[in-house]
């Protein structure tokens, strides 16, 4: 195989005073700036380190934080940068991590450390990391990430264009944080979906045309449930949407609306297939919006199909050409007559074949005046053919596509499709959902929508993807996965088994004395309530320590050390434990980030919603899982838990 080609610092694009730029669209690609590896976060974070700006700050200069150049384009110059801040965690007001509890990672032991990912929406001048990390809110990043040491982390916001985004899509976001987290060997990431678009929410948007979010597209999967809301009904409620039938939702979306009815039939006039279905109009609306040009042009004109790459032709000629064929479409009685038929009769007016091979491959589904030219290949012949459609029979009565105002509706621009979904969505999710008492069609989809809502918790599993590319061949060390069990040194012993594996390297001619003592080195780095763990023993090994690891244990082993550590509350060094009881009417048993309100005489925690209560009710503030000290505004959560006095 090709060896891979390394960059170093030294080799790379710099600025002034020698600092590194990088391109932004192969940035942490394999081999750039390098090729990571590590077998584990902790590892290639300090690899990716060494190539950033590094500053200190503090009095003392224990805040770290790293900045690395991105370059966007080069004519005109543009670049971002991608910081990387460290955050102490014994230093911080808040220890827990909130979102590692709301996603179901509450037995995590707490690290030392965590990694903050941010690309500022400005330039951002920092003073101090923390106070960074504390003041910044990080909706306002269009950027932002955080990855605890042992590898697990949070995608914690995306603002792309819809979100102000000046140079940089929300793909293009998505993009980079899934190489940085692929070349780290980050092992899970996790997000709440409350992405929006133009007041819609993605993840129905999306799962109504795809039957998936948004963020699929990038392998984020259920992870858990709010509400009590499984996987089963998220997926059933999904596919009543998703197959929901247009002949019964249209006729009483109607009543509300007269414009909805002459939008559905509009798309599926377009469209070379029939669009039956509430999932299929929805995807054809997305998909078709992707392939019309950034410009306002509108397809209803002659003009609509010229574009910068035309300047072969004038758009006289092009607007000449376009008239012919719709004259002979025309004289074809709507019928349906194959691409030859329509050049041959064309070519009497027009001489030139290319600039009628152009028009004929670009005016396929135009709306002209009141027809629409439809093209599709016959399924029988094979052989493209068009016809045109008179639009008059799908618009409603009374309506003269002639109109000045109705041809402004008629327009085929990424604007009018955006305004036609957001429509349909308001009348479909927003205003037939605010139903007292809905019945038939819309009862059923007011049932669907508010499951389909109630599910935001979502993860990406990095961990089997990025050992798979690893390429570790190197004979003089054994890789081990392994964790530990914890026993308490008081008089009633505690054990608790870590959730976590972790990877431990050791040379071939190691002993398990040193396995032992490698272990301990290891999860003490890693984890804040560990250091002071003394690792004593591997269960399910009898041997001696002076026994070589690689005679008595096997790589392919995963392998659990008993320990100890003194003077700590067990209970107390994880990220979700707390002692309040969750027991919701809807089922649900544990925390999962809504809004809650307790009971004061039996002291359980319901689900806000779920009792009543509405987001105007004023009702003291009081979060379950805060301690007496302030608590830390990064890791508070987008939602204020409740307490009722």
């Amino acid at each position: 195989m090709r060896p891979m080609m390394v960059l170093s610092p030294e080799n790379l694009p710099k600025r002034k005073r020698g600092e590194v730029i990088f391109r932004f669209e192969s940035f942490c690609e394999p081999g750039y700036p390098t090729h990571f590896t590590g077998l584990s976060f902790r590892e290639n974070i300090g690899t990716l380190l060494g190539f950033g700006s590094a500053e200190l700050t503090g009095v003392h200069g224990e805040a770290k934080f790293w900045s690395f150049q991105l370059e966007l384009n080069r004519h005109p110059p543009t670049t971002v940068r991608l910081i990387v801040v460290e955050e102490d965690v014994k230093k911080s007001s808040c220890r827990q991590c909130r979102y590692c509890r709301f996603i179901g990672w509450g037995e995590h032991l707490i690290c030392n450390k965590r990694f903050h990912f941010v690309l500022p929406r400005k330039e951002t001048v920092i003073q101090s990391p923390r106070l960074f990390i504390e003041m910044h809110n990080q909706e306002q990043h269009l950027l932002h990430g955080v990855v605890h040491l042992n590898g697990f982390g949070h995608l914690l916001s995306i603002n792309g264009f819809s979100g102000g985004s000046e140079f940089i899509s929300g793909h293009q976001l998505l993009d980079i944080w899934d190489r940085i987290c692929l070349a780290l060997c980050v092992r899970k990431v996790s997000l709440s979906d409350i992405a929006k678009k133009d007041n819609m929410q993605l993840r129905l948007l999306y799962g109504v045309a795809y039957g998936k979010t948004w963020f699929n597209q990038w392998g984020y999967e259920f992870a858990r449930p709010t509400y009590a809301v499984t996987y089963e009904m998220y997926s059933e409620s999904l596919e009543t949407l998703k197959s929901f039938p247009l002949h019964l939702l249209v006729p009483q979306l109607a009543r509300q609306s007269r414009e909805t009815p002459f939008i559905v039939a509009k798309y599926q006039a377009i469209s070379t297939q029939r669009l039956v279905t509430l999932g299929e109009l929805f995807k054809f609306m997305l998909e078709f919006k992707s392939r019309l040009p950034f410009n306002s042009l509108a397809p209803m004109d002659y003009s609509g199909i010229i574009s910068e790459n035309t300047s072969r032709w004038s758009a006289k000629r092009v607007e000449m050409a376009a008239r012919v064929i719709v004259e002979a479409l025309k004289r074809s009685e709507l019928r349906w007559v194959t691409r030859q038929e329509v050049r041959d009769t064309a070519r009497t007016y027009i001489g030139d074949t290319g600039l009628l091979d152009f028009v004929l491959k670009s005016l396929g589904n135009h709306i002209v005046g009141n027809y629409i030219v439809r093209r599709m290949v016959n399924p029988v012949t094979k052989v493209l053919e068009y016809c045109l459609e008179d639009l008059s029979s799908v618009l409603p009565p009374n309506v003269n596509g002639n109109n000045g105002r109705m041809r402004v509706r008629l327009q085929m621009t990424r604007v009018q499709v955006i305004r036609d979904l957001s429509h349909l969505y308001r009348q479909i999710f927003v205003e037939a959902g605010q139903a007292v008492h809905p019945n038939g069609a819309l009862g059923a989809m007011q049932v669907a929508t508010r499951m389909v809502m109630d599910t935001k918790h979502f993860v990406k599993d990095y961990q089997s993807q990025g050992l798979e590319k690893k390429e570790v061949a190197n004979l003089d060390y054994i890789n081990l996965n392994c964790t530990i069990c914890v026993r308490n040194g008081g008089k009633n012993p505690v054990m608790k088994q870590l959730p976590s594996y972790e990877i431990v390297t050791v040379s071939n001619n190691a002993t398990i004395g040193e396995l032992k003592l490698e272990v301990q080195r290891c999860f003490r780095e890693i984890y804040m309530g560990l250091n002071n763990f003394v690792a004593e023993s591997i269960i399910g090994f009898e041997g001696l320590d002076s026994y070589l690891v690689y005679d008595s244990i096997s790589s392919k082993d995963s392998i659990v050390t008993e320990g100890s550590i003194e003077n700590t509350d067990v209970n107390g060094i994880f990220e979700g434990v707390n002692d309040i009881v969750v027991k919701c009417m809807c089922g649900a048993r544990d925390d999962d980030g809504e809004r809650l309100i307790c009971c004061d005489i039996c002291e359980v925690w319901q689900h806000s919603r779920c009792v009543g209560v509405s987001d105007s009710d004023q009702i003291p503030q009081f979060s379950p899982s805060e301690t007496e000290e302030d608590p830390d505004p990064t890791f508070s959560h987008e939602h204020v838990l409740f307490r009722r006095e």
